[in-house]
């Protein structure tokens, strides 16, 4: 009914919170993906190292 369908889009999250939310995430994720970065730097197999930072950066990506 049109009364539910009211209901149902008032409980929606409007555009702009989306995007806060997506801000809010991206911010709580981004320190960790750092430290990551910065851990890889002591990993002594160049090859593993590279493989990954390969995954850390598909993993950023989908954040961004």
């Amino acid at each position: 009914s049109i009364s539910s369908y009211r209901s149902d889009a008032s409980t929606r999250p409007t555009s702009s919170e989306q995007i806060r939310q997506e801000i809010q995430r991206f911010e709580s994720v981004h320190p960790c993906i750092y430290q990551v970065y910065d851990l890889l730097e002591q990993v002594q197999d160049v090859h593993l190292q590279e493989a990954i930072r390969d995954q850390v950066v598909g993993i950023e990506g989908q954040f961004v």
